[in-house]
């Protein structure tokens, strides 16, 4: 369902490069709140037995921890809105959570809400009517045939498309370049060597 309406009012516009220089403190945070989901999510899915786990167990489960790891990586951001729909707050960006399919879009059905999200519209994401132009972001990730989670991405999306996305590649080159950063600037203070001082006086 496409419900692209000109009258309607749209959320903030975010770009690639905008985002990447608004979040560039936040996104290693998310990834690695990421990371450690995941490791809770391994950790406790083998307490419960295959034949002991209820339908849709497994999506249940991960989404629970990534929350659990969002609320102790960013403690002051996160809120419940509209349909108990788990949301970061950063920086004038919403992020919500979703696996997503083959072409980067969050699996959920599709209702009036969810399609107004997926065209920036400035639909009220909690129980009430306010209103915000925050753009909405989704952190996805997408299983293998093997059920493994991989593929963490941070995904912009507008007219029912997919605009840009950010992944581990981008993550992992930010993190270099900062440590690189880093090393370049701490350099050793200049030291002057035993008997190099310039001696003053007259010569006879």
């Amino acid at each position: 369902m496409n419900s692209l309406n000109p009258l309607r009012p749209k959320r903030r516009l975010a770009s690639l490069n905008e985002c990447k220089i608004d979040l560039a403190t936040e996104l290693p945070i998310m990834f690695k709140a990421f990371q450690n989901a995941v490791t809770l999510y391994e950790k406790e899915i083998t307490l419960t037995p295959p034949e002991s786990r209820a339908r849709a167990f497994e999506a249940s489960l991960l989404n629970s921890k990534m929350i659990q790891s969002i609320q102790t990586f960013f403690p002051n951001n996160w809120k419940f809105g509209k349909y108990k729909r788990f949301l970061l707050n950063v920086q004038g960006y919403t992020v919500l959570f979703k696996k997503l399919n083959n072409k980067d879009m969050p699996m959920n059905i599709t209702t009036s809400h969810s399609d107004a999200i997926m065209n920036q519209y400035q639909t009220s994401l909690f129980n009430n009517h306010s209103f915000s132009i925050n753009p909405i972001l989704f952190f996805g990730y997408k299983k293998d045939k093997f059920g493994n989670i991989q593929n963490p991405k941070l995904v912009y999306i507008d007219e029912d498309q997919v605009k840009w996305t950010i992944d581990n590649y981008f993550i992992k080159n930010l993190e270099n370049a900062k440590t690189l950063n880093t090393s370049t600037t701490e350099k050793a203070s200049p030291k002057l060597k035993q008997g190099s001082e310039k001696k003053t006086g007259t010569s006879k």
